[in-house]
């Protein structure tokens, strides 16, 4: 087995992978097998188009072609992973990438961070989802929790939009305003996070009245 340690975390564009594209590598140690189907990568990173995957240990395998060559098709992280997106960065305790459809799934205290002008979005998610391709996240949890500003609003599932910086929360959904002391349940929830405007469906609502 040809192994490789890199101890000046070294760039490395090594594979031409099933997607169409290179992938390049930063790590402290990556071990692989000429000819083989599997890259093993300690404490480093890869880089895939304009999404970067930090974590702990990072594995690559792909399958092997008739004329030899290795098509690079997944990558799987575990231990403190970072992605971070063009539009937004998150963190989870492991993830699945699929290298050729551009998207990803992350379980184990997901969380994610989406900004909007000067704004911070927060999101916590037992597993969150990306498409890169279509700007689309996904996640559910019991519950979810996003935070914006002063405004904390929980429920079982989220997808977000990127391209229209749209949320859309659902099931079971809560929302408090600490700024006014508003409180209110629903069944769904939308937030257009550049005109800061939430639409509820089928609301109960408390509103506080200062003499």
């Amino acid at each position: 087995m040809k192994k490789i340690t890199l101890y000046f975390l070294i760039t490395m564009a090594i594979f031409t992978a099933s997607f169409a594209g290179t992938l390049h590598i930063i790590a402290g140690e990556t071990t692989y097998k000429i000819g083989g189907t599997v890259t093993t990568i300690s404490n480093g990173k890869i880089i895939v188009k304009e999404t970067t995957i930090i974590a702990s240990n990072i594995i690559i395998s792909g399958k092997k072609n008739v004329d030899g060559s290795t098509s690079w098709n997944s990558a799987y992280a575990t231990g403190n992973v970072v992605v971070i997106l063009k539009d937004a960065t998150i963190t989870a305790e492991k993830m699945h990438y699929n290298l050729n459809s551009d998207n990803g799934v992350l379980s184990g205290n997901a969380s994610m961070t989406v900004v909007s002008g000067k704004e911070k979005i927060s999101v916590l998610a037992s597993t969150l989802n990306f498409d890169t391709k279509r700007k689309f996240y996904t996640g559910e949890g019991s519950p979810v929790y996003i935070e914006k500003g002063k405004t904390h609003i929980e429920g079982k599932n989220f997808t977000y939009d990127a391209a229209k910086k749209i949320f859309n929360v659902y099931n079971d959904v809560y929302l408090y305003n600490s700024s006014n002391n508003e409180k209110a349940w629903s069944e769904g929830l939308i937030m257009n996070v550049d005109e800061n405007t939430i639409v509820l469906k089928k609301v109960r609502m408390e509103i506080m009245i200062k003499n």
